[in-house]
């Protein structure tokens, strides 16, 4: 069956191709451990061995934190960038969450992502430009959404990575790495516009510092954090909803020659 195209992707990568590469290289790790332990007998571990094992843990989950943080202010940079115009800035969470997230609003990763979008748009950007104009287009558009695919893939593979983290399971080190190289280019791809989001008042610092408490507790029992309620999600993207309604409206009274 053939993959359905992100309508954001460059049309140059497969979204499909890089991220099931990904999986695996994250899943083979976790293979092993499993076959690492059923070949060998509890006791042929040292203590030293489980110490050093566990100490990986914590290094790993704790790295786990920083690019969930480092991610999160791509996206609020994203925002800032396309705030010229709120259609535009709404279509691209809601299609962050359509396909990165694959529909859903929550999780340890998805959730958050959610909470810092939600936080970045009452708090920045409705403020100062809360202004809703259907088919509105902002005028970063072209230029941004050759970044959409880093974004889906930064969602997507974290949570694979936290939900590895959660069981007990190492990640490769090469899984780290090419996610970072991965985070790097969506870097990049946002550098020759940073003066515009700046321009919109995006601060990574002050973003930073009230967004960490969030990814802090990560791999700690946090419902509020991660499931976000159905009627929070409705009222972030109410606009593009009562677009969409008046949209329908128009058709139904135009094949009815209303």
């Amino acid at each position: 069956m053939s993959q359905q195209k992100l309508p954001m992707d460059p049309s140059s990568v497969s979204s499909y191709d890089i991220s099931k590469h990904m999986e695996s290289m994250l899943m083979s790790d976790r293979l092993q451990v499993f076959r690492h332990n059923k070949r060998l007998p509890q006791c042929r571990y040292s203590p030293y061995t489980i110490r050093t094992k566990e100490k990986e843990k914590e290094e790993q989950k704790e790295e786990a934190i920083q690019l969930g943080v480092d991610l999160s202010l791509f996206v609020a940079e994203a925002m800032f960038l396309l705030s010229d115009d709120i259609r535009s800035m709404l279509v691209f969470c809601f299609w962050l969450f359509k396909y990165a997230g694959k529909r859903k609003f929550d999780g340890p990763v998805v959730g958050r992502v959610f909470y810092v979008i939600q936080y970045v748009f009452v708090t920045y950007i409705k403020p100062k430009n809360g202004v809703y104009q259907d088919g509105g287009k902002s005028i970063q558009w072209e230029q941004f959404k050759t970044s959409s695919y880093h974004f889906g893939f930064g969602v997507r593979v974290l949570a694979r990575i936290v939900s590895i983290l959660e069981i007990g399971s190492l990640v490769k080190p090469s899984g780290f790495k090419y996610y970072n190289q991965e985070l790097k280019k969506l870097e990049e791809s946002l550098r020759s516009v940073k003066v515009v989001s700046k321009a919109n008042g995006f601060s990574r610092e002050a973003i930073e510092s009230n967004i960490f408490p969030l990814w802090k507790s990560l791999f700690e029992t946090t419902p509020e954090m991660i499931n976000p309620t159905k009627s929070i999600v409705i009222e972030l993207f109410r606009p593009l909803l009562n677009e969409a309604s008046r949209d329908a409206c128009s058709r139904l009274l135009t094949s009815l020659k209303i």
